[in-house]
């Protein structure tokens, strides 16, 4: 599925591709592996059952980020680039729901989709994405055998059962400089080009008239991109090793990610509600760094981050993406000033006490994600679909401070069941006070 969709745009070329939001001319085809079932129609069912009033969307989520009750629980799907579903996962979706409509595809690298806004609708997501696009005068080199190279010279690898690419580690492009000189001279892409931003204020303005909350991903990863320019084991031997050609490296990509959201911000403003920014910390069973390492290398570079973001983002939030057993360094987020932490990574070690998360650091950390994708999604029932969602909200959603969402994309193996189980229950329990 994902080929065909992919094929198509490539063919179509009809807007730049990226991590940005272009559209493919498909048409779904019936899928008969996932029958129909009757389901709620829309979120206002459920107010009307619940005798409520509405808060909007942007109304809900900046309720809860600031730490008070909403109406109910946010919700999220698609609100930023690691919250989306799997293009397979979508078409299987919608062919479940009866939807007929264009794909819009999210990243062509890692194959995911933004929900169509009648997913949007029905599951009462209360959240829109803004993203920077690729220059208009760059196209991803594509190579025969599912081989793609972004404009930082990135490359990866497609892994057919994955339904991804990968970084090819053995060709980063700075694998093997030994020189700040040669990293200077590094051919680096050009933050303001007028074109990667063009047309993303009316795109921010009409999220905001809609009533969503308005999610601006920045492309702050500093870590993330050093790793896949430097290849993941050759940073770390620097980050032991080599620390000062390691710093210079962060402190070049840095330099470039800052003016490409300063632009990004320039142009969204003053319709930006939360900036995403992310690096991983940690993996399944604990750090992936020393915190002495971290608070090294790292934690400044992150500090002066959030310190720009505060100067240039206004009153938006800033929600910090860290996958794995981060709990031992959220403590370190929330004295540099993050305000949201994604994803809750519960099967990770030490991550699935959300109830103690929101004993611990819930006055100061709104809890963006939590509901297992590891696990429960591809492998329960329904019904643990259901289980999975009340326990998370009885437990990091009292006073707010809670975005409900799958812990990272929901992946191709997730059934459209349990995709409606997640999003119909956040709507049955997430409403304040509690549902028993």
């Amino acid at each position: 599925m994902e080929n065909n969709l992919v094929r198509k745009y490539f063919i179509a070329q009809s807007v730049q591709i990226g991590y940005s939001d272009f559209h493919l001319l498909f048409s779904q085809s019936a899928n008969k592996r996932f029958p129909k079932d009757p389901l709620p129609q829309r979120e206002g069912e459920f107010d009307a059952f619940y005798g409520v009033k509405s808060m909007t969307s942007r109304e809900r989520l900046l309720t809860a980020l600031n730490h008070k009750t909403p109406d109910r629980v946010p919700i999220d799907l698609g609100g930023t680039p690691t919250s989306t579903i799997s293009i397979s996962a979508h078409e299987n979706l919608k062919s479940h729901l009866g939807i007929r409509s264009e794909t819009r595809v999210m990243s062509p690298i890692f194959l995911t989709a933004y929900p169509d806004d009648s997913i949007v609708k029905r599951f009462g997501v209360d959240v829109k994405m803004v993203t920077a696009k690729p220059p208009a005068n760059f196209k991803l080199q594509i190579s025969p055998g599912g081989r793609i190279v972004d404009e930082w010279g990135i490359v990866y690898q497609k892994h057919e059962e994955a339904q991804t690419h990968f970084v090819v580690e053995n060709e980063s492009p700075l694998h093997r400089v030994s020189s700040k000189g040669e990293i200077a001279q590094y051919p680096w892409p050009d933050p303001a080009d007028p074109t990667r931003y063009k047309g993303l204020r009316e795109v921010a303005k009409g999220y905001r008239e809609q009533g969503f909350g308005v999610v601006v991903n920045t492309p702050i990863m500093v870590m993330t991109f050093a790793q896949w320019l430097r290849g993941l084991e050759q940073f770390m031997l620097d980050a032991a090793l080599n620390p000062g050609l390691l710093e210079y490296m962060m402190d070049k990509i840095l330099e470039i990610l800052l003016e490409m959201t300063r632009l990004l911000l320039e142009e969204v403003n003053p319709y930006a509600d939360v900036l995403v920014i992310g690096d991983d910390l940690s993996h399944q069973g604990g750090l992936t760094y020393s915190p002495d390492m971290y608070r090294k290398l790292f934690k400044p570079r992150h500090r002066a981050i959030v310190q720009f973001l505060k100067k240039h983002g206004g009153e938006a939030k800033i929600l910090y993406h860290c996958c794995g057993a981060a709990k031992s360094l959220l403590s370190e987020l929330v004295e540099i000033g993050i305000d949201a932490y994604n994803p809750v990574q519960v099967s990770a070690v030490g991550m699935d006490d959300t109830r103690e998360l929101k004993r611990t650091f819930g006055k100061d950390l709104t809890f963006w994600g939590g509901i297992d994708t590891q696990r429960v999604m591809p492998f329960g029932k329904p019904e643990d679909v259901r289980k999975e969602v009340k326990r998370r909200i009885e437990e990091l959603g009292p006073d707010g401070g809670f975005v409900l969402g799958a812990v990272h994309n929901l992946r191709p193996e997730v059934t459209p069941q349990n995709i409606c189980a997640l999003f119909e229950a956040a709507l049955e329990f997430g409403r304040y006070p509690a549902k028993k």
